[in-house]
């Protein structure tokens, strides 16, 4: 996998609220060091003070608390490490209100604050410890004028990598050319792109002729270590036909030969993107926001011998599975699971990457509870109300308590719509909200 390690600083400390300013200062100097501006650096510094002071109203002052701070280049994440096992994290569900007031300050008002004031967070336990990681991404310009030249090749093209600055002209060319469907949506923010590529998170290839006028090019980026997702083929030169589609995909497919990565994967395809060599693995529906509707087709690639796993399902999807597995001969063991009485938390909660230049919006689960139907349908009403169409649901099959979020989903008008291998801990089974859109 093409990423470096994140450069960090930790602090351990007694969950002690006369310690509430080493914390802040800790946090905040770590910010600006990472590369966030003061605006921001601000937010996330809130952000801990509400979260570490919450962990001190709990109780028990002989617990330790471990705060590391990570440098990701276009972003600063944010761990805390402790033992609670009734850390309420509802408050950082999307839907969730509180009336804010001088005489009505609480520790679900704290959180609620803590969680709008970041980009993303997630929430695990491994044992007795819990870690709860917020990240909060660098304040980058938008583009303001797309509007570029005309490429016009000259000669024989060479695909290579590009320095900063053809970066950001290559962004803006695709973003002149190219449906924001089919490109990430980082591309709106040019400063941001190259950040990602010379932090690994994407790698670029673009193809040049002999005066570096850009033609076209691809970008990548590693989904794990077995999977890669790849945005384009992108040409930029209409006036000639080439045969510059196939070449970049195959200089991807080469970059990553004889690595770990099992296949890669298009969850938006060009329309330049040569399917000969592809599997289509299912399509999506997209309605824009003049309520215009179009389907899109993920495609998939295998790299290496699929070795087989194991996944997790609720009952009332096995079928699907079933039929998606041998469809695509992928070798799967199926373990359905069951509701034998068990102790289930009450609340749940769900995490949601909002991608307003689309109208849509990605759900994934957090932490699973009973509340979990009426979750999801607060969810999507208040998604819908916000013109945000395009939902769907990401469920990781290596994780048995996420498939207890099925049974909502379906009632709520979910339907699975694909399986993406090895995607995460094992397979994501991707679902859609096809139910009733009132514009």
């Amino acid at each position: 996998m093409n990423s470096r390690k994140l450069i960090e600083a930790a602090l351990d400390l007694d969950c002690e609220q006369s310690l509430t300013h080493v914390v802040t200062s800790f946090v905040e100097n770590s910010a600006i060091c990472y590369g966030l501006g003061p605006a921001d650096a601000l937010d996330l510094t809130l952000s801990s003070e509400e979260i570490f002071t919450h962990l001190c109203s709990m109780g028990n002052h002989s617990e330790k608390v471990r705060i590391t701070c990570r440098h990701g280049a276009y972003f600063v994440e944010l761990e805390f490490q402790f033992s609670a096992d009734d850390f309420d994290l509802s408050a950082f569900n999307l839907t969730a209100s509180h009336r804010l007031s001088c005489e009505d300050q609480d520790d679900e008002t704290g959180l609620l604050i803590a969680a709008r004031l970041v980009d993303r967070f997630s929430f695990f336990r491994k044992g007795s410890v819990s870690m709860l990681v917020m990240v909060k991404e660098k304040s980058y310009p938008h583009i303001q004028e797309k509007e570029t030249p005309q490429p016009r090749i000259q000669g024989d093209l060479f695909i290579r990598k590009p320095d900063p600055e053809q970066v950001k002209l290559f962004v803006r060319q695709v973003l002149r050319y190219y449906d924001p469907c089919v490109t990430p949506l980082s591309f709106e923010t040019p400063g941001k792109v190259v950040d990602m590529e010379a932090c690994g998170k994407f790698t670029i290839a673009i193809a040049t002729d002999i005066n570096g006028t850009i033609g076209g090019g691809i970008v990548w980026t590693w989904e794990n270590d077995r999977l890669v997702e790849f945005f384009g083929p992108y040409v930029l030169d209409r006036h000639e036909d080439f045969s510059l589609p196939q070449q970049l995909i195959e200089h991807m497919i080469g970059s990553i030969a004889r690595t770990s990565a099992v296949g890669v994967i298009t969850r938006c395809a060009s329309p330049e993107l040569s399917t000969e060599y592809f599997e289509p693995m299912g399509n999506f529906s997209f309605m824009g926001i003049e309520t215009v509707s179009c389907e899109r087709t993920c495609y998939y690639r295998h790299l290496q011998e699929d070795s087989g796993t194991s996944v997790w399902a609720h009952p009332l999807i096995k079928s699907f599975l079933e039929a998606e597995y041998e469809r695509h001969v992928f070798a799967r063991e199926i373990n359905t699971i069951t509701d034998e009485g068990e102790t289930s938390y009450p609340k749940s909660v769900i995490a949601a990457e909002i991608v307003r230049e689309v109208g849509t919006a990605i759900l994934k689960p957090v932490w699973w509870g009973r509340d979990h139907s009426s979750l999801i349908h607060a969810y999507v009403s208040t998604l819908l109300n916000e013109r945000l169409f395009n939902i769907f649901f990401e469920i990781d099959l290596g994780h048995a308590w996420e498939s207890h979020f099925t049974p909502g989903l379906l009632e709520c008008g979910f339907e699975p719509r694909l399986v993406l291998p090895y995607a995460g801990v094992s397979d994501i089974l991707i679902f859609q909200y096809a139910g009733k859109v009132e514009i």
